[in-house]
Parts: C-alpha cells; structure tokens; sequence
C-alpha cells in the first residue's frame, strides 16, 4: 500500500506587528500550530504552505516565517513548500523563502516529490489584483508535466480556488477561467486539486477531480454569511492522505488561545 501525508497550512497572513482586523495574533496562530504538528505522532512526507503568508508582502514577515519554517522541518523532517498568493509580493517571497538573490517576477510554478507521490505548484496570483489566473504558457507546462504519469498519483496545488465559494464576494475573486484548468487535468493522474485564499474549508469537484479548499491559519470567513465578507476568530489546517492514489482530508483546528479576542466592532 501506497501511503502519503502532507500538511496544507494556508493563509498565514503573518504581519511584522501587530493583530489582524480580526483580532487575530496570525504569528501565535501559526506557533500554535506547529507546536501541534510536532507534537504529533504523524509523520509527514511534506507541508504545503498555499499562499498569504504575509499579510502585505512585508519582507520581515517572510523573515519571520522562515524562521518557523526551519523549526518545522526539523521537527518534522519534512520539506516545507511555499506558493505565492494576492496578499504576497514575488520579488520579497523569492528571496526570503526561495533564496533567489534577485527575487522572482514570474509565475512561480515548482515540482515537489514525495517518494512516488507528485506535487505540482502553481502560481496563480496577477499583480495588483486579488482574484487568480493561470497563463496559456503555464497550463501548457502543466499539461507537459502530466503527459508521464507518477506512480502514487499528483496533486496540483494552487492559491485561488477552482471552485465557487458560498461568499458571493470570494467567488468573485476565484481563480478565473476554471475550465482551462479542468481541460488540462482531466484524464490525468491528478488526484486532488488543494486550494487556499477563501477563508473557509471546502470541497467540490472540477469536473472529476475532487477540490480541496483549506481553511485558514490565520482566521475564518464566515460562510453562512452570503453577501459580505465577515471575518472571525479561529484557526485551522488540513491533513491530506493519499492512499494508493485515493485522496482523503481531514480538517485540524487549532485550539484557540485565551490571549485573542475578536476586534472591537
């Protein structure tokens, strides 16, 4: 049997001070969860990091999660993964996180190996805007890729979901043009589709793909809300198994910390 774990930690939003309009501390979010992953008896093969992790690009916000990303991977073993979403600035992410002494000003689009197990990253993010798109020229690298199967199957990470959200604004600023996405895995190995940005856990299918939509470390959007974004006090992660190239997620919360306290309205 063919037996993958990763961790999926999403929308850190990590600032150099101070709290998020929410009163969230987003720094103690992410220290409270990796204080529970290492603390934990499972193992992963690898973590994905799936964009906003900073709250505006600040390049010591990347400083500080480089810092939690050594103490990750060595309580863990584990290599962390990083993909760029709106709230990110490339030049700053490439060189805090990636080590690229110039930065990056393209797409950043990166392959991960967990044994037989494919991640396939993509940057979906459009400068100044806060909706997703994937290019014709990243869509065609991607179909290159899929053309040789992986044995344990692939999953294609990407910040801007695929999928509708019930917050009519959040689907608004998706990842546009969802079925060019779809054109491509489509018949494939792709086996799971994992998403950030919304706020709030998710799952659906592109097509015959199922769609995983992860909450946020930093804080939740409300999704009984639908026509406003209302953020709220709370924090999770995903945990994602594939088993014999057969996805299964699971959603950890973090427990909350008695030190925050929802802003004042």
């Amino acid at each position: 049997m063919a037996h993958h774990l990763l961790f999926q930690l999403s929308d850190l939003h990590l600032r150099s001070k101070g709290r998020l309009p929410s009163g969230a501390d987003p720094l103690e979010n992410l220290d409270r969860a990796i204080d529970l992953i290492a603390a934990s008896p499972s193992r992963p093969d690898g973590v994905l990091l799936t964009g906003d992790l900073a709250d505006d690009g600040d390049p010591v916000a990347y400083g500080m999660l480089a810092e939690r990303i050594d103490a990750l991977t060595s309580a863990t073993g584990a290599p962390v993964i990083c993909i760029p979403g709106n709230h990110d600035d490339r030049l700053a992410f490439g060189r805090q996180l990636l080590g690229a002494s110039g930065g990056a000003t393209g797409p950043i689009d990166q392959i991960s190996w967990f044994g037989g197990l494919r991640v396939i990253s993509l940057d979906s993010v459009v400068p100044g805007e806060d909706g997703g798109h994937l290019s014709e020229a990243q869509l065609r690298w991607l179909q290159g890729q899929l053309e040789v199967p992986a044995p344990d199957g692939t999953i294609v990470a990407v910040h801007h979901p695929p999928i509708t959200s019930p917050i009519r604004s959040m689907t608004e600023i998706a990842l546009d043009d969802p079925e060019d996405l779809a054109d491509v895995i489509d018949g494939t190995d792709v086996c799971l589709v994992v998403a950030g940005h919304n706020h709030h856990g998710s799952a659906g299918m592109l097509r015959r793909v199922p769609v995983w939509v992860s909450p946020a470390l930093s804080y939740r959007a409300d999704p009984l809300v639908e026509d406003r974004y209302v953020g709220l006090l709370g924090s999770a992660f995903s945990r994602i198994d594939v088993i014999d190239g057969r996805p299964l997620v699971t959603f950890v919360p973090v427990p909350p910390s008695t030190a925050q306290k929802p802003a004042s309205p």
